[in-house]
């Protein structure tokens, strides 16, 4: 059964254009969704793979800013879960989450508020930590700062998954959002006014990584190893798994 709790707060280091999108205009976030403009489908297909052939024990399975929790969910079918944690801002997210959860077989919490907020202050273990599309809205720093947080409350050997705006090495901020814009015309079933609205959070507020630089803040975040597990057909995404 799903439970609430908590105080909502602005993302940290974000635009206010991230506020706009995941609760006022959620509807523009969950049609990027259902047409799989960021291949969500391939990515928690990956995710669920993992979990069913990589992890060997019984796990509890913390969803940073879960959304509607419907992917993870799916993704968790058929794995040895024993417990679902998910956190999100949204009051709109969090009441589709809950009817999501219903399909689990295991016991879940449902968290409103900042997930920075949330994970600084938990002192619960968990074994398996999962990010979507959500630990790009802080900086370097803030990303380091989170990550060491991460593999604080992670148990032995517990993991961290993210899937989050990747470059190649050597490619800069400036020329990821310049591949970013060049999606528009598949994004087909976006208006012009609800492309504009996600390509201005876009430019605002996501900071992709190269891929040397995820591997460096897994290190200096306290990981033992780092992989990549999937890559986002337009590269603009990749699925990393770092080993407490």
């Amino acid at each position: 059964m799903a439970e609430t709790g908590g105080e909502a707060a602005p993302y940290p280091s974000s635009d206010p254009s991230t506020l706009v999108l995941f609760q006022r205009d959620w509807d523009i976030y969950h049609k990027m969704v259902e047409n799989n403009f960021l291949f969500h489908r391939e990515a928690y297909a990956r995710l669920h793979e993992f979990l069913v052939q990589d992890v060997d024990r019984p796990f509890d399975f913390l969803d940073i800013a879960c959304g509607d929790a419907g992917a993870s969910v799916a993704a968790l079918d058929g794995t040895q879960v024993a417990h679902y944690h998910g956190i999100d801002l949204s009051p709109v997210a969090l009441g589709l989450a809950r009817k999501a959860c219903e399909r689990l077989s295991c016991p879940a919490t449902l968290e409103q508020g900042d997930f920075i907020r949330s994970v600084s202050s938990r002192t619960d273990p968990a074994d398996i930590v999962w990010i979507g599309l959500s630990l790009h809205h802080l900086r370097n720093p803030e990303k380091l700062a989170f990550m060491r947080e991460i593999h604080r409350i992670l148990g032995k050997h517990g993991l961290l998954l993210i899937y989050e705006n990747a470059s190649p090495d050597g490619e800069d901020r400036e020329a990821w959002l310049h591949r970013w814009d060049l999606q528009k015309p598949f994004w087909t079933a976006y208006s012009e006014a609800e492309w504009n609205a996600m390509a201005a959070h876009v430019h605002a507020a996501d900071f992709p990584e190269t891929d040397a630089g995820w591997r460096d803040l897994g290190r200096n975040g306290g990981f033992g190893a780092v992989r990549e597990i999937f890559a986002a057909p337009s590269d603009l995404f990749r699925l990393y798994c770092f080993t407490a």
